[in-house]
């Protein structure tokens, strides 16, 4: 008895150590395979839920309109919130970052379609995800405002099957969020993927990090996270999902 109290007194006075919790993570809109809501799994998810479990904790996911999920960590209906940028909460407390979207124009090879800089795709059709112009840009976005043939869709499914129907010259999206689509069964059965297709990078990265209206509860999430990098595991997630991919996006 002597000795539980005591380490429990040593746990408590240990730096960074925080009690196991149950922990409310706001979920926007989520995008296979980064999170893949009715499986509760995901490269991104896998990658949360494991680092808070190695502190100990247990990730409760709430699923809301992207929309609403800062404004419920900020009125403390969630603990955290999953996918954000410094940029979108003022008195919030960041983690590291712990995953990266990786934006691309793409193309058919077929098409040999030349793509080295925003300018370049006025007069293309170009397909994007919903609120693109938010997200990548104000350069990107005097470019699609300026293109009568530039579209969003919120379905982004639509996104290979009109790229390999040749419908669109350009699809505006993530890398492996366009492979996953590409690779589902019902996409294969409607279109040739093994089509050739070429990443134009003509957008940075996307870190992104989570939101804790705890600072205690963030910085145990960083440790989490570390300890996830230095066992291997965080690989190992990613590399989980690779199957599920078209090789091209691998």
């Amino acid at each position: 008895m002597r000795f539980r109290l005591a380490l429990t007194v040593v746990m408590l006075l240990t730096p960074g150590y925080l009690a196991a919790r149950d922990v409310q993570v706001g979920i926007g809109l989520s995008i296979s395979p980064y999170v893949i809501p009715d499986e509760l799994r995901g490269m991104e998810y896998d990658i949360a839920k494991e680092a808070l479990a190695l502190e100990g904790h247990e990730m409760k996911p709430v699923f809301m309109p992207l929309g609403r999920v800062m404004k419920s960590l900020e009125r403390g209906h969630v603990d955290a919130a999953l996918t954000q940028r410094p940029d979108q909460g003022g008195k919030l407390a960041f983690s590291q970052v712990y995953i990266t979207y990786r934006n691309y124009a793409i193309t058919l090879a077929s098409r040999n379609i030349k793509v080295e800089r925003f300018d370049d795709l006025s007069g293309k059709s170009v397909l994007a995800f919903q609120n693109a112009t938010h997200y990548l840009g104000p350069e990107f976005k005097k470019v699609a405002d300026g293109n009568p043939h530039y579209r969003e869709e919120a379905t982004q499914v639509v996104q290979p099957l009109l790229l390999f129907l040749g419908r669109v010259d350009v699809v505006i999206a993530d890398r492996n969020i366009f492979g996953w689509f590409s690779g589902l069964p019902e996409v294969k059965a409607k279109v040739d993927t093994t089509q050739a297709i070429r990443y134009h990078a003509i957008f940075p990265p996307t870190d992104y990090r989570m939101a804790f209206a705890d600072p205690a509860l963030r910085d145990s999430f960083d440790h989490g996270l570390a300890k996830l990098r230095a066992s291997g595991e965080y690989t190992r997630i990613l590399a989980r999902y690779s199957p599920l991919m078209t090789e091209e996006n691998r």
